[in-house]
């Protein structure tokens, strides 16, 4: 009877102890919510991750002392997979001043320091861009846009009651669904658009000069009340004086649009 008894104490030390180790492997890891967005997150041929937003979050888990995972989310589901546990933060030029469903982001989220300086653009057809002169020329046209991003809330007012919007996981795609004749224009983030626009498969895109939008800044997104958000605003503040941030920034050459604010 000793015996069993000894058993089963030992056993359950055991669950005990494989529990704890499990708990501590998962509070140790920083798993990151992207999208594939060049020059920010994206994968080598290898599977790494690389790109600006890549690389500076695994600086901050260096700094955290936490390893840094990515997965990777259909964009307009950001704050389920958030809020449910599936991904620590949205790390993936996620526009801290703008709103979703008419409600302030900053509502929905705690953000971390702002760092990155962006805007929407339109992107259209090369040969169509003397009808892009003004945003009256939107009005009833077919957008194309990464769902729950701040560039479908623009568009959605942009193109009216008589306009469309086509939805998809990722801005990529926005891209295609233009240069196929699918969609008159696209709402994306001016920082991928430069990458992408005018090269490779897209040379016959253009981006509309014409209409300028308003600036956004770029912050890593957590759910309401994690004390990740201090721990990684510390982190912020250490890379931006040290000058990794700008370092990394230059790899990129995102250096004009890096603008640090601790507010």
């Amino acid at each position: 009877m000793k015996k069993l008894i000894s058993l089963i104490l030992a056993l359950v030390m055991c669950t005990g102890a494989i529990f704890a180790l499990s708990s501590c492997g998962k509070n140790d890891t920083l798993v990151c919510g992207v999208t594939i967005f060049e020059n920010m997150n994206e994968q080598d041929a290898d599977g790494n991750w690389t790109g600006f937003e890549s690389e500076f979050a695994m600086e901050v888990g260096k700094l955290i002392g936490m390893d840094v995972e990515f997965q990777i989310i259909d964009w307009s589901e950001k704050y389920i997979e958030l809020n449910a546990g599936k991904i620590d933060c949205i790390w993936n030029g996620f526009t801290a001043n703008s709103s979703d469903d008419g409600i302030e982001r900053k509502d929905l989220v705690d953000f971390s320091y702002t760092y990155m300086l962006n805007q929407q653009c339109i992107v259209v057809k090369k040969d169509n861009l003397a009808q892009y002169a003004t945003e009256d020329a939107l009005k009833g046209k077919t957008a194309a846009v990464e769902g729950g991003s701040a560039g479908a809330a623009y568009a959605k007012d942009a193109v009216g009651e008589g306009g469309k919007l086509v939805e998809f996981p990722a801005q990529n795609s926005a891209f295609l669904e233009v240069k196929s004749g699918t969609s008159d224009f696209a709402v994306v983030d001016i920082l991928l658009a430069q990458n992408v626009v005018g090269k490779g498969d897209y040379t016959d895109l253009a981006i509309v000069e014409d209409i300028e939008l308003a600036a956004e800044y770029y912050a890593v997104g957590f759910k309401k009340g994690s004390e990740l958000t201090a721990k990684v605003n510390e982190a912020i503040k250490t890379l931006d004086e040290n000058g990794k941030l700008m370092e990394l920034a230059k790899k990129y050459k995102l250096e004009n649009s890096l603008q640090v604010n601790y507010d």
